[in-house]
């Protein structure tokens, strides 16, 4: 402690100060410490100044009291002031901003190669939204049927087995109507081939199953944990457009044009991923152990299947079947198969909710990697 300090012990000591040692030991008061911050040495300046209030006394037992008192309060001061500086220091270092420190040169390098990692990832994101927005700007989201010739003529600069494939599928198939590659074409693809059939049908028997099918999405979404509220409106328009078809008001143009419509068709393809997502969660104990990274189901309908432009999985075509009761066949035809014949995957609901009678011709579409179109049996 400061010279003030060993001046209070000398004067308890000795009873009695001359007014020269009063005035030197005020003298040293005013001195900071050494050893302590700003604050110790005002704290002291204050004792001081009140010692110098205090009027001269004789010396006695209360007086030594006193000076005792005196004492104790400079160094509680004193270490108070300190405290409060140590706070202060630990609060600057525990702030936002907090001390600068030296980074180890490998942390710098992993810090810059993140941020390359997340710069190549942008640019790959924005790259792939505007190769969408190009292929939106010319490509409709259904196209007009056409030859499955124009298929072939894709491939007629590029791979021998496609080619080959697209020969063996013509065999049976005629032609091919092409949707938008957005992550919406295979629920795209199913719902223009499910409204078309049942729009050439004719059948009311098909278009009752149809709309039975339809109205028991609604307790389906229920079960799962879906609010009417979320999906009402968006069911009304799915539902009008079948009624409509029941009713004889629809034709082949207009139900094309209804799914060119952007507001129209992307509320039923909506509307079919959440049916999908319902049915996933229904049964999730049938489908969970087939999800990657061990994923929990809700969080994979809310990433994977509820939101727009995210593209199907396998999964996603069995649920939707077999919710809406609705057969499909698939072609799968990838490059990477030597083999000449394009393989068919069936995804048939099951017997019980169909009563073992398939009335609905399935619907065929054609797989290639990453795309779903629309295939046309001959007749």
């Amino acid at each position: 402690m400061g010279g003030g300090d060993d001046n209070s012990r000398e004067e308890i000591h000795d009873g009695s100060m001359t007014n020269q040692e009063e005035n030197t030991n005020a003298q040293q008061n005013l001195e900071p410490s050494p050893n302590l911050p700003e604050k110790t040495a005002i704290a002291e300046e204050d004792s001081s100044k009140e010692a110098k209030q205090i009027p001269e006394e004789k010396p006695n037992e209360n007086a030594e009291g006193n000076n005792v008192e005196q004492e104790q309060s400079v160094i509680a001061d004193n270490a108070q002031a300190v405290g409060a500086s140590a706070t202060e220091t630990i609060s600057v270092g525990n702030s936002s901003t907090g001390p600068v420190e030296a980074h180890k040169p490998e942390d710098t390098a992993n810090r810059d190669a993140a941020h390359e990692d997340q710069v190549k990832f942008q640019q790959n994101l924005e790259y792939e939204i505007s190769i969408k927005k190009e292929e939106a700007e010319r490509t409709p989201l259904v196209c007009l049927s056409e030859d499955i010739q124009k298929l072939y003529q894709e491939y007629e600069q590029g791979s021998d087995v496609y080619r080959n494939k697209i020969m063996k599928l013509a065999e049976r198939h005629n032609k091919i109507r092409r949707c938008r590659g957005d992550g919406n074409c295979f629920y795209r693809a199913f719902g223009f081939a499910w409204f078309e059939r049942l729009l050439l049908s004719n059948n009311s028997t098909i278009l009752r199953a149809a709309l039975d099918s339809l109205v028991a999405t609604k307790t389906l979404l229920n079960s799962s944990g879906y609010q009417p509220l979320v999906y009402d409106d968006i069911y009304d328009v799915v539902e009008e457009q079948m009624k409509a078809i029941e009713r004889g008001e629809r034709d082949d143009s207009m139900l094309l044009a209804i799914f060119q419509t952007d507001e129209i068709s992307n509320h039923i393809v909506w509307y079919l991923r959440v049916i999908t997502a319902a049915y996933l969660k229904k049964y999730r104990q049938e489908y969970e152990p087939f999800l990657e990274f061990e994923t929990e189901m809700d969080q994979y309908c809310s990433k994977y299947v509820e939101v727009m432009d995210q593209e199907a999985d396998h999964i996603h075509v069995i649920a939707l079947t077999k919710a809406l009761n609705v057969p499909v066949e698939i072609a799968y035809m990838s490059g990477s198969d030597a083999m000449e014949q394009v393989n068919f995957h069936e995804f048939y609901p099951d017997n019980e909710a169909t009563g073992g009678n398939l009335t609905l011709k399935p619907l065929v579409l054609l797989y290639r990697p990453g795309h779903y179109d629309i295939l046309y049996r001959k007749e």
